[in-house]
């Protein structure tokens, strides 16, 4: 096992990050050094105070050592995402919105509540990942998506947006419409399985877009007839 040495006292960097360790290291910034010593003091329990004071090159070693625990993936047990509900699907894409240094915990909870590492945790948001992009493809004319749209944010792994509580608004708004306004029934939809929500709005979208589209057909030859008066 690796080792980072300080005062002539060694401290073990693990090679598996516990989901704890994990948490409280995304909390800093990465790309800035000085705050290598707060992150190294996370995963290893090494004093700060020491930290504070070792050298750059032990620092950077130290912290490419944790990097390389932090991309390592195992796979565990996870909850069955083609039988997630329409409340958790909604949860987990606002977490992933707000970012993971604030709610992976949560998150973990939600997709596999019994991984202690977070090479397992970090497994399971993966293979979230995939299915949540996937979904957005086969309902990307609900959500007003393009396959470009789809590929760019696929290709970096972008989940946040500027305003990152618009997320939570715009899912909100829509559990809203679909319980018809009454409060009493919001937990009856968010219950309700994801796909059946989905193909649900997905069928209501698509007789909007027909009954414009017969609205506009019908006053272009309003319009035409006019012309010919």
């Amino acid at each position: 096992m690796a080792q980072i040495n300080i005062n002539n006292k060694a401290y073990e960097i693990p090679e598996r990050l516990t989901v704890e360790q994990y948490y409280g290291a995304i909390q800093f910034d990465w790309e800035d050094p000085k705050y290598y010593p707060m992150i190294i003091a996370q995963c290893t329990g090494a004093p700060l105070a020491l930290l504070a004071n070792a050298g750059e090159e032990s620092l950077a070693l130290a912290i490419a050592l944790i990097v390389s625990s932090m991309n390592a993936r195992r796979s565990t047990s996870m909850i069955d995402l083609e039988g997630i509900t329409f409340g958790q699907f909604v949860d987990l894409d606002v977490y992933l919105a707000l970012g993971l240094d604030k709610h992976f915990k949560d998150i973990v909870t939600m997709l596999s509540p019994e991984a202690k590492w977070a090479d397992e945790a970090m497994w399971a948001i993966d293979k979230y990942a995939a299915f949540r992009t996937y979904t957005y493809r086969q309902y990307r004319v609900l959500f007003g998506l393009t396959e470009k749209d789809l590929d760019e944010a696929e290709k970096t792994g972008d989940t946040e947006v500027r305003d990152k509580m618009q997320v939570a608004r715009a899912w909100y708004k829509v559990i809203v419409s679909l319980a018809q306004d009454n409060i009493l029934q919001i937990d009856e939809v968010t219950e309700q399985p994801l796909k059946k929500v989905l193909n649900f709005m997905s069928l209501q979208k698509e007789k909007v877009m027909e009954e414009n589209e017969a609205k506009l057909k019908q006053k272009r030859q309003y319009d035409l007839q006019r012309t010919r008066r």
